[in-house]
């Protein structure tokens, strides 16, 4: 008896009913459902299109629940990781270009920066409970300044900082919708952490009191020149010492794998969009999601200007905040 074959729609209504609960994962509505359906057709199900080997051997494991073999053991803790990547800890500047052209408009940024500790807008760092690094310092005092999160705009920020806001949005090519002020004061030790994914890498632009900081990415150390941009894989385990007599504050600016094409981008960053909106929705009901801890964190920014310690300025106990 000749062997009995499914039929190209029954393959099809497998498959469609395997990446229901992926779709699920990813809050999308029926519409997005049919959208990211049909680029999986047309593009991560057909072995011939260049641009779909690493989405879909990232699908194959997320349909069925395999963690992605690290490609370096530094990023054995990460939780959702694209196959075919280049894991680099940190990245030359031969591979970013366009760094350069962030780094002259430095002195625009500051100039809004140091703004910043009249009107304010920074808020400590917090994190819910569930995610991986918490407690994030155990010494020191950790305050952030968001432009955006994740998708979530921070409007009332960015009109204080509009040259900033362009600069991200006009010269880091691709971005994640995912840029602030990281604001570290003197003894403060951020512990061993990593972030939730390969596909993006992490710009980190010193603006003001750099002197004194130490960054590790795996097994390498390095540090920082105000005004000279440094790139790093953030999937990788770092941490971070900052031993000066300054708060030191850096420009932070996830931007997309360079690896990964515009295709895949586009589709990553649809499905990705699609979950950021579900879980700001999410965040009105519970007070340990994501968005729902860092807005609790606005209410208790500080209030003045005491905790930011310029060069010229007596700063007290180095953990106080």
């Amino acid at each position: 008896m000749d062997e009995i074959q499914e039929s190209p729609r029954t393959q099809a209504a497998s498959l469609v009913s395997r990446l229901e609960p992926f779709f699920d994962s990813y809050h999308l509505t029926p519409l997005q459902r049919a959208a990211a359906q049909k680029y999986i057709k047309d593009v991560i199900a057909d072995p011939r299109h260049p641009d779909g080997l690493r989405v879909r051997n990232w699908l194959k494991s997320q349909l069925c629940h395999r963690k992605v073999a690290p490609m370096s053991p530094f990023q054995s803790g990460c939780s959702d990781l694209v196959p075919g990547l280049r894991a680099l800890g940190w990245w030359e500047r031969t591979d970013l270009p366009w760094l350069d052209r962030l780094e002259a408009r430095v002195a625009d940024i500051r100039e809004e920066l140091l703004a910043l500790r009249e009107t304010g807008g920074f808020q400590p760092y917090r994190s819910p409970s569930w995610t991986a690094g918490v407690p994030t310092h155990d010494s020191g005092d950790w305050n952030v300044y968001y432009l955006f999160l994740h998708g979530m705009s921070f409007e009332d920020n960015c009109v204080k900082c509009p040259r900033t806001v362009e600069a991200v949005r006009s010269l880091v090519p691709r971005h994640f919708e995912h840029a602030f002020f990281s604001a570290i004061n003197p003894g403060t030790h951020i512990l061993p952490h990593q972030g939730a994914t390969n596909k993006k890498l992490r710009l980190q632009l010193p603006v003001l009191g750099t002197d004194g900081t130490r960054f590790r990415v795996g097994d390498q150390i390095q540090a920082f020149e105000e005004g000279k941009a440094r790139v790093f894989d953030d999937s990788f385990e770092h941490e971070s010492w900052h031993d000066g007599s300054a708060t030191r504050i850096h420009l932070i600016v996830d931007f997309w794998h360079p690896d990964l094409s515009d295709t895949e981008v586009k589709f990553l960053s649809f499905i990705q969009r699609a979950k950021m909106r579900a879980e700001q929705q999410i965040a009105r009901t519970t007070d340990d999601s994501y968005f729902s801890v860092v807005q609790k964190a606005r209410k208790v920014r500080p209030k003045d200007s005491s905790w930011w310690y310029l060069e010229s300025a007596p700063r007290a106990d180095a953990n106080s905040p």
